[in-house]
């Protein structure tokens, strides 16, 4: 009986172990800038296109920035197509972000005051998701938003022993990480320069500008990697095929040769690090369909053993 009970002990040492494995599913998320809600409900056929490509990632959750004239009933209507019954819209004017999943979201915070297009803190499956969309024009102002996004993260989820947490959208800003990779990309920084020499001729002191002295600002992106945030993308894409924007549907007016010089990085998957040895793939689809379904290239990440 001794050994029968001894036996039975050794069984459930092994068994517990694989079970809970068993119920570890992956996690894939995917963050897209979908480029003005379809030219704001115009473009249906590139919005069939982009439901059907995401219907196909089959992704867990998926972070959406730039739904323009979408409602929360239009949001949850079209998620239905690509699988999610789960949505949340940030606010219905200007560029809202949203996100949507397969499983319930908890909605915990809409950020708006302060901020060029806002944030929007949701939670499933036991992670935080802070979707964000930060300025296009003005490195000063995207530096304060960086800031408050990084409070509100210490604050509300890192100081109340939140362990799993992702800060994802377009940033629209680049990584100190990607410094080589603008350097053999120029004509990017030359067009902004441009922009903010005309932005200050029309608009003088009060002018938006993208860039400090006329070179690329880092300290954004540096504000949610000292938290630390993770960059997935940067742990495993090549420097030189980190390209998120623009896409050739964007760059169609110009020249092959002349619109491949534009490539700059601005859309991030940034994870805690509870998430790093977890990443078993990330990548921008920077290829193929996504060609021609936004201005933007989409970022997608698996994690596993979760």
């Amino acid at each position: 009986m001794k050994s029968y009970f001894a036996l039975m002990g050794i069984c459930i040492l092994f068994w517990l172990p694989f079970n809970a494995n068993a119920q570890s599913e992956p996690l894939k998320v995917i963050t897209y800038n979908i480029w003005n809600g379809f030219d704001w409900g115009k473009d249906l056929q590139r919005q069939k296109d982009m439901v059907n490509w995401l219907k196909e990632q089959d992704a867990d959750v998926v972070a959406l920035q730039e739904l323009n004239d979408f409602t929360p009933e239009k949001l949850k209507n079209l998620a239905r197509e690509w699988g999610h019954s789960h949505t949340l819209l940030l606010k219905e004017e200007g560029y809202p972000v949203g996100i949507s999943s397969k499983t319930p979201l908890e909605l915990k915070t809409k950020m708006i005051g302060g901020m060029w297009h806002g944030m929007l803190h949701a939670k499933t499956r036991g992670v935080d998701f802070l979707v964000v969309h930060l300025s296009p024009q003005d490195w000063k102002f995207r530096g304060r938003e960086a800031k408050m996004v990084r409070d509100y993260l210490q604050r509300a989820v890192i100081e109340t022993g939140q362990e799993k947490y992702m800060v994802l959208g377009d940033f629209n800003a680049h990584s100190p990480f990607d410094a080589a990779f603008d350097a053999n990309n120029p004509q990017a920084r030359k067009i902004a320069i441009e922009a903010d020499s005309i932005r200050r001729a029309e608009n003088g002191e009060k002018a938006f500008i993208n860039l400090r002295n006329n070179r690329i600002d880092y300290a954004a992106m540096s504000t949610f990697l000292s938290i630390p945030l993770i960059d997935v993308v940067q742990m495993q894409v090549a420097e030189t095929n980190r390209k998120s924007f623009p896409t050739p549907l964007a760059t169609k007016d110009l020249a092959p040769e002349k619109a491949a010089v534009y490539q700059q990085r601005l859309d991030y998957i940034l994870v805690s690090t509870y998430f790093e040895g977890k990443c078993s793939y990330a990548e921008i689809i920077n290829y193929g369909e996504p060609d021609e379904l936004s201005d933007h290239y989409p970022v997608v990440a698996i994690f596993e053993d979760l």
